[in-house]
């Protein structure tokens, strides 16, 4: 009789009608899914695709030679093989290598690049100069295709190079107007300043605003309204930030363009997810261990610092990093509160200008040249690789401090 039970129940019409709408309803999550996946992944390969570029270029100021990578394995040996290949005697490289001055001017006027391949052969060093022309930049394919018939037709002072535009030095170089020199080590370092600024203005705000609502606020019509407009905060447009930012900290506070009105702008940006990530943990942990708290003589204060605050540490680490990670990819925001799109020096306190990984990104998109498209795709990649390594710090620390009650 339990069979036929069975057997009714699964050849009910009304159960098959459900079952054929959460099919349909799957397949339809499904699709869009997998099309956007696909399209991030074109995304992803297109920008690096364009990191690499076949170059053909005309040499100004520097002997034109590249060195195989066994014969150098820093800047310096290869400076030192650029300056024999020029001419100069063992006697001068060495004064003109250790003179601060001299070094710092070729440095600032030279760049020292390891090349995948050049007309002499795969992995060569190359000193490149701001005054060195650019005959052709093409693409990775269509140079690879059109190899041989520029290296057979390179002049005496030319080179043909396979030049991966990201590498070590470009996140060590300040930026530039020229696309040989321009590197990221500015944009990383206000990135930095901004981020720790924000960081320290939203997380006590954030969490403090969560353990009021949480532990000590009346349920009440006062409270309701707050925690709705703490929500809809989280989903408001940043370039309305940035309207705020601009109306208040640059133009009401006379702070101007500088790092701490971006930073009051952004705190106020990751703010709401703070506290509603800092909320949702506060309330994983069960009453019990207040209860427990309170039975062992502790105040509400004592119980909230010792006790409540302590487990909800992977939750808000979690909601920290998130936020952190928002902060980092904004461009909009910055802009509106005055980021400065050219920073030729590393912001030296709270009231600098400054300029951040989106912003630069933005300025060598805008700009003229074609190489700044190469520079950008370089850009767009470092931007991506932090994004990537704060959303998997946030999922290892949500695994791994993760307490089940």
């Amino acid at each position: 009789m339990q069979r036929g039970l069975i057997q009714d129940s699964s050849q009910n019409p009304q159960k098959q009608q459900r079952d054929r709408i959460n099919r349909v309803f799957a397949r339809a999550v499904v699709v869009p899914t997998v099309i956007a996946l696909a399209l991030i992944a074109v995304l992803l390969l297109d920008t690096l695709y364009d990191t690499v570029s076949v170059q053909v270029v005309e040499v100004t100021e520097t002997s034109g030679k590249s060195f195989a990578l066994g014969q150098a394995l820093t800047a310096d040996q290869v400076i030192r093989l650029e300056l024999a290949a020029q001419g100069k005697s063992e006697q001068e490289i060495a004064a003109f290598m250790s003179d601060p001055d001299e070094m710092r001017i070729f440095r600032l006027r030279n760049r020292v690049e390891l090349m995948w391949a050049t007309q002499d052969g795969p992995l060569r060093w190359v000193v490149s100069s701001l005054d060195d022309t650019r005959i052709k930049n093409l693409s990775l394919i269509e140079g690879l295709r059109q190899w041989n018939e520029l290296k057979q037709s390179l002049n005496e002072n030319q080179q043909l190079r396979l030049n991966p535009w990201l590498d070590y030095s470009f996140l060590t170089r300040d930026p530039s107007r020229n696309p040989i020199s321009a590197g990221l080590r500015v944009a990383l370092f206000g990135t930095i300043w901004l981020l720790t600024m924000t960081l320290l203005i939203s997380i006590p705000i954030g969490v403090g605003t969560a353990i009021y609502l949480e532990e000590y606020a009346p349920k009440n019509r006062l409270t309701r309204f707050i925690e709705v407009n703490l929500r809809n905060l989280a989903g408001v447009p940043s370039i309305v930030f940035g309207l705020l930012g601009l109306a208040v900290f640059v133009r009401g506070m006379q702070l101007g363009p500088t790092l701490m009105a971006a930073a009051l702008t952004m705190a106020l940006l990751i703010m709401p997810t703070i506290s509603i990530a800092a909320r949702e943990a506060l309330r994983s942990v069960p009453d019990s261990m207040r209860l427990a708290a309170y039975a062992l003589g502790a105040t509400k204060w004592q119980m909230i610092s010792k006790v409540v605050l302590p487990a909800t540490i992977p939750g808000v680490a979690t909601g920290v990093i998130l936020a952190a990670a928002r902060a980092i990819g904004e461009a909009a925001p910055l802009l509106m509160v005055g980021a400065a799109a050219y920073v030729a020096f590393i912001p030296r306190g709270p009231l600098s200008e400054y300029t951040v990984l989106p912003v630069q990104i933005y300025l060598w998109i805008s700009a003229n040249l074609s190489e700044f498209a190469n520079t950008a795709a370089a850009g767009i990649v470092v931007l991506l690789l932090t994004l990537g390594g704060l959303y998997a710090l946030a999922f290892w620390v949500r695994r791994k401090y993760r307490v089940e009650w």
